[in-house]
């Protein structure tokens, strides 16, 4: 049986953008939505690699109709200073880059495969 529906609207019409949790940790990465989604990619600024862990609240986006939803980042709660970036891990490894010119390391240090 065929139903008729008003041109230019999909059955499965979904937003543009979503925010999920993930569910499948790693690269590509599993989040659910309104179900799950599995092997999504992974986008971030250029130079900075990273890996959702389970639990993650993240946004997904699609660039169009047609197009397979990406992640592209993870929800952050940090209160930073303007313009102040903090890399950082779960296990407590961190980067602060301050405005003012102070580079904040946390946790174990090596240079060249050497402890510092």
């Amino acid at each position: 049986m065929w139903l008729a529906r008003p041109r230019g609207q999909d059955l499965l019409e979904e937003p543009a953008a979503q925010t999920g949790t993930v569910t499948l940790a790693g690269t590509p990465a599993g989040v659910g939505l309104e179900g799950e989604r599995r092997d999504l990619p992974l986008f971030g600024p250029g130079g900075y690699h990273w890996a959702p862990s389970r639990g993650d609240q993240v946004l997904v986006v699609k660039t169009g109709p047609e197009e397979s939803p990406a992640l592209v980042g993870v929800r952050q709660d940090e209160d930073l200073e303007p313009g102040e970036v903090w890399l950082s891990v779960a296990e407590g490894a961190g980067i602060r880059l301050k405005p003012d010119g102070t580079i904040a390391l946390t946790g174990k240090i090596t240079l060249n495969g050497q402890e510092v």
